[in-house]
């Protein structure tokens, strides 16, 4: 089963914001086993729309998201409808629920907002318990396309999803052979070094790609990299149903990339360390990484707020630091690619030096994202 997603808005062709939505749906079809083929972006534009509408009429699935408003540039059901070649009908229910929801907050209904109650005639009207705008869900006439409509904030996509959609998808992908997707984040090698070093795992070996299993008779294995600085990601997906034979490839990969793979199968070392320290008081001293491990460490700063976080350039006496308190320290050593972890926790003490492999003048900032993560894997693995 494929899908494409297609999401209306000025604000994201523009970049006034990123379109977020698309990202959560992907991984969330991606868990029913659903393919999703196209990202497709659209201004508020009558012609544009109707447009993608057509390029995504290949796939089974359609998501369409935003444009469900009150406002003069909300008309996505009206080109849904005319895409459709149906009528829009007005509905009692969407416009009791428009009523309700406004006047229990102390607002004043406006007929304006009427428009939000018109859906194409056959849709499924889908309850958004968290705004005004309906969804609505439609099953192409002599076609198997079925289109999910949507509104464009991510807290009323969540409220109709829960409600519907999750439910809709367990129903309809039971025969899917779903993919699994295993994958190694390794540090200190680039890319292309990493990639010859899977590379030869597979040569000679004819690949078909993971969607096309039952049709051929090569290795349905795709392989995928990906750069997020300080690591480079290996990435093997393969159907549930050829595990047997491709689960042996992983092995192969998982030794050959053994001494440089520091986290597997999309583990983060920032939610390792966050469930490691969990609420419990700790200090955190930076005077290496100027600031990658401050926006590393962000995130989950304000979530825990007995962490203690202080960064400085200025070096820092290693006796300064005892065993009282539990902590994490970031030190300069004698070479610039050189730090020293010190570290204590729940009892346990660390001390160790950490070499970048980066020796390179020009490599500085890529030393010290280097630092910042290997502090936060190196404190998760030995505490």
């Amino acid at each position: 089963m494929k899908a494409s997603l297609l999401a209306v808005g000025t604000e994201l062709t523009t970049g006034q914001i990123v379109n977020k939505n698309g990202s959560i749906i992907a991984q969330r079809l991606g868990a029913f086993g659903v393919d999703v083929i196209h990202h497709l972006v659209v201004p508020d534009d009558r012609a544009e729309i109707l447009k993608a509408l057509d390029y995504c009429q290949t796939s089974e699935l359609i998501f369409v998201t935003g444009g469900l408003g009150p406002t003069s540039d909300d008309f996505t059901r009206e080109v849904i409808a005319e895409w459709v070649k149906q009528d829009l009908i007005f509905d009692d229910n969407s416009w009791q629920h428009v009523s309700d929801r406004l006047t229990s907050r102390g607002y004043t209904v406006k007929e304006i907002q009427r428009q939000q109650c018109f859906f194409p005639k056959g849709s499924e009207i889908l309850f958004n318990s968290q705004g005004t705008a309906n969804g609505f869900f439609l099953k192409l006439q002599n076609s198997k396309t079925k289109i999910f409509v949507l509104p464009g904030p991510p807290r009323e996509i969540d409220a109709i999803w829960n409600s519907f959609i999750n439910n809709w998808l367990k129903e309809n992908t039971m025969n899917i052979d779903r993919k699994i997707t295993r994958s190694w984040d390794t540090i200190g090698m680039g890319e292309s070094d990493v990639a010859q070093i899977v590379e030869k795992i597979f040569e000679g070996k004819k690949r078909t790609g993971a969607d096309i299993w039952s049709e051929s008779g090569g290795l349905p294995i795709d392989i995928g990299y990906r750069v997020h600085l300080p690591y480079v990601e290996v990435k093997l997906t393969y159907p549930i149903s050829a595990s047997y034979t491709c689960d042996m490839f992983v092995n192969l990969v998982d030794e050959a990339l053994k001494s440089v793979t520091v986290l597997k199968d999309f583990a983060d070392a920032l939610d390792l360390l966050a469930k490691k320290i969990s609420d419990r008081e700790i200090a955190i001293y930076d005077f290496v990484s100027q600031g990658f491990l401050q926006h590393r460490l962000s995130p989950v700063l304000k979530a825990h707020p007995r962490w203690m976080y202080q960064q400085s350039l200025e070096p820092m006496d290693p006796d300064f630091f005892n065993e009282e308190i539990d902590f994490m320290a970031l030190l300069p050593a004698a070479s610039d690619d050189q730090m020293w972890l010190l570290a204590h926790w729940n009892g346990r003490r660390l001390q160790k030096q950490i070499e970048a492999p980066m020796k390179a003048a020009n490599m500085d900032e890529r030393r010290r994202q280097y630092f910042a993560e290997m502090a936060l894997i190196e404190f998760v693995k030995n505490l």
